[in-house]
C-alpha cells in the first residue's frame, strides 16, 4: 500500500477513485485516503462481479471489492462513524448472472429503470458492503457483523444516516458492492452487481447508539442483525433493538420486547451468503428519544467528547 494523502479538508468535495480497494478489511490494513470529519466524499466503486468483467487493466482478486480503506482523522474505538448518504449513482450496464452454463449477463439501465430480459424493473440504487476495520484479525467482503461489512441492506440508499462504531483509530472505512436494485432478501444470490458513485457525508460521533450497526430513514430506526442461520440474525438484530428501545424509554427488556412485538419489523438483507443479515425497524415516534441520536449525526464531528 501507498502512504496515506494528507487528511482532507472539509470545504471541498474529495473524489476518491477505485484503483485502492481491498477484498478483505484487516485489523493492521493501512488507509489509502485519510479525510476530515465532516468531508463530503464522492467514492467510486467497481461493481461486485469486477473480477469476471471487468473492465481492467486491474481487476479485483475476488467478489465485492470495497474502495478505500478511508480512514477519519481523529476517529477513535469508543465512538462511531456516521455516513450521511446522499447519492448512489449506479453505472450502465449491471450484471448478473447469466444462468447454469456460467458467465454473466449485462443488463442496461436506462430512464431510471434496469431493462432485465424484456420486463423494466425500477432503480433503487442501494450499497452492499459497508464496514470499518475490526478489533482483531480481517473480515472478507462476503462476511457482515458488528462493524458492518456485506449487510446488502436495501436500506444503505441515498437518505439514510448510518452509525457503526469505531474499532481502530481513524475508523478505516471501505464501501463497495453496489446494486442498481436488490429485492430484500437477495434471492438468487444477486441484484443488479454494478460499478457506482457513492457520494456521502462522514462525521464522527462520540458514542455510539447502539454496538450494532443503526441506520435512521424514513423515520425509522434500524439495528443490523447478523448470523450464521436466519434465526440468529433476526435474534441478533431484535436483541440489540430491545436493548436499544430499553436504554430510551425506560421500559424493562421484558416490556421492551413486548413492543418490538407491537411495532417493530424484521426485514431481510441476504440469506444467500455465509453470514445473514436482518434489520428490524421501529417508527421513531414511538422512540423519541433516537430522534436526537439522528439529528446530532447531522452535525457530527471528532471533537465531540
Amino acid at each position: 500500500m501507498q502512504e496515506s494523502r494528507k487528511a482532507h479538508d472539509v470545504t471541498e468535495p474529495l473524489d476518491i477513485g477505485s484503483d485502492r480497494f481491498v477484498c478483505d478489511l484487516a485489523a493492521d490494513t493501512p488507509p489509502a485516503v485519510e479525510v476530515t470529519p465532516g468531508a463530503t466524499l464522492r467514492i467510486r466503486c467497481r461493481g461486485a462481479l469486477d473480477y469476471a468483467v471487468g473492465p481492467g487493466p486491474v481487476r479485483a482478486p475476488g467478489p465485492n471489492p470495497g474502495t478505500g480503506p478511508i480512514a477519519v482523522a481523529g476517529a477513535r474505538p469508543g465512538q462511531a462513524l456516521v455516513f450521511d448518504i446522499l447519492e448512489v449513482a449506479p453505472e450502465s450496464p449491471g450484471h448478473v448472472s447469466a444462468g447454469p452454463g456460467g458467465g454473466e449477463e449485462a443488463v442496461e439501465i436506462v430512464g431510471g429503470r434496469v431493462r432485465y430480459r424484456g420486463i423494466a424493473v425500477p432503480l433503487r440504487p442501494m450499497i452492499g458492503v459497508l464496514g470499518l476495520a475490526p478489533e482483531s484479525g480481517a473480515w472478507n467482503t462476503m462476511d457482515a457483523g458488528p462493524f458492518g461489512g456485506n449487510m446488502d441492506t436495501s436500506d444503505l440508499a441515498a437518505g439514510a444516516s448510518v452509525h457503526i462504531p469505531v474499532r481502530q483509530p481513524s475508523g478505516r472505512f471501505i464501501v463497495g458492492d453496489v446494486h442498481a436494485v436488490m429485492g430484500d432478501g437477495e434471492i438468487g444470490g444477486q441484484g443488479l452487481e454494478c460499478a457506482a458513485t457513492v457520494t456521502l457525508r462522514v462525521g464522527v460521533r462520540a458514542e455510539p447508539v447502539s454496538d450494532h450497526v443503526t441506520i435512521f430513514r424514513d423515520d425509522q430506526v434500524m439495528i443490523v442483525g447478523t448470523g450464521e442461520t436466519l434465526e440468529a440474525a433476526v435474534a441478533d438484530a431484535a436483541g440489540a433493538m430491545a436493548a436499544l428501545v430499553a436504554r430510551v424509554t425506560g421500559l424493562d427488556d421484558f416490556a421492551a420486547t413486548k413492543l418490538l412485538g407491537l411495532a417493530g419489523q424484521t426485514r431481510f438483507g441476504q440469506h444467500c451468503c455465509r453470514i445473514k443479515t436482518v434489520r428490524v425497524a421501529m417508527p421513531l415516534e414511538l422512540v423519541p428519544g433516537l430522534r436526537a441520536g439522528r439529528d446530532s449525526a447531522e452535525e457530527s464531528d471528532a471533537t465531540s467528547t
